[in-house]
């Protein structure tokens, strides 16, 4: 269960809002409230008790917030000398025994807002615990209420890519046997390959396989739709159940490969999370996590859960 949260922040607005939004996981009852203090690789002395301070400072104010809430709170000021912020963070989620890791999602340039900062792709590549990348739809006036709906609704419409794989499919279970969801979308892509006649058989495998997990996970009380797409260049193909949207282009989403398709349904579906497993047997496979997981958390403009798993099929 998800009870022992790490919410690492860096007192940007971005990381703010998820003290606002810490209540609303399901089943938190702690947090680690963690700030890291990171030299500045220029300068050639440093003396952080001034920043420790003040730091200090900050995290009382945010933990009397979340205690109103009814959570436990406890508060960490880390340095992190000749070494990355996202290591010191990992040490802190295993001393602490946390579950799940929560990270703001911040950016710059022209998709402000949608790119990763450094720290949290860094732990969303190298990291071991389950991670949780918030996000908000808009910047400025309009925030505060966008942030409310993501905050309340933020498990209410799931998203669940997968390749399939036992590896593939740890989100899915994760959700399901956590009951952190009702209303799942279960989405596996079929990259087309150098024989276009295998496709179509690969649809229909795949879909075979998506309606005896949706049957499984309907049986034990969810509300689930299943469907299979292909990145064939003839254009978009969509088998499956439950009235599933056609995938158009978007400026976000061009119709192309397995990310712009998982993109593309989350934005066509309005969904409130995309929740996928980090390793797999295909697309989600790579050296550390994978290439798929990594670009959507990346590029996508919704909430990203990431689910680790050890296991490899």
């Amino acid at each position: 269960m998800i009870e022992k949260i790490l919410i690492a922040t860096d007192f940007s607005k971005y990381a703010e809002k998820i003290i606002d939004c810490a209540a609303e996981i399901p089943g938190a009852k702690e947090v680690v409230l963690v700030h890291v203090l990171a030299r500045d690789p220029l300068a050639r002395t440093w003396s952080p008790g001034d920043e420790e301070k003040a730091a200090a400072k900050k995290l009382d104010a945010n933990k009397k917030a979340l205690e109103e809430m009814g959570l436990k709170v406890k508060v960490r000021v880390e340095q992190a000398v000749e070494i990355e912020e996202y290591v010191v963070i990992e040490r802190v989620a295993k001393e602490e025994g946390v579950s799940l890791v929560v990270m703001g999602a911040r950016g710059k340039g022209l998709w402000r807002g949608l790119l990763l900062g450094s720290v949290s792709n860094d732990y969303l590549r190298y990291g071991s615990k389950d991670l949780l990348i918030m996000r908000y739809k808009t910047i400025g006036e309009a925030e505060q209420a966008e942030l409310a709906k993501f905050c309340s609704l933020i498990f209410e419409k799931v998203l669940c890519p997968t390749d399939l794989s036992e590896a593939g499919n740890a989100a899915i279970d994760k959700i399901a046997s956590e009951k952190l969801a009702s209303d799942l979308i279960l989405l596996n892509v079929v990259a087309a390959g150098e024989d276009p006649s295998r496709i179509e058989a690969d649809l229909k495998g795949s879909q075979e396989k998506l309606d005896k997990m949706k049957e499984s996970l309907g049986a034990a009380g969810l509300n689930v739709r299943a469907s299979t797409l292909t990145t064939a260049a003839e254009g978009p193909r969509t088998y499956g159940s439950g009235g599933m949207v056609a995938v158009k282009s978007t400026p976000l989403a061009p119709v192309g490969g397995v990310v712009e398709k998982i993109l593309s349904v989350a934005e066509g579906e309005d969904v409130s999370l995309i929740a996928l497993g980090s390793r797999g047997k295909g697309w989600l496979d790579q050296a550390t996590i994978g290439s798929v997981v990594s670009d959507v958390a990346r590029m996508g403009s919704r909430p990203v859960l990431v689910v680790r798993s050890q296991k490899r099929s």
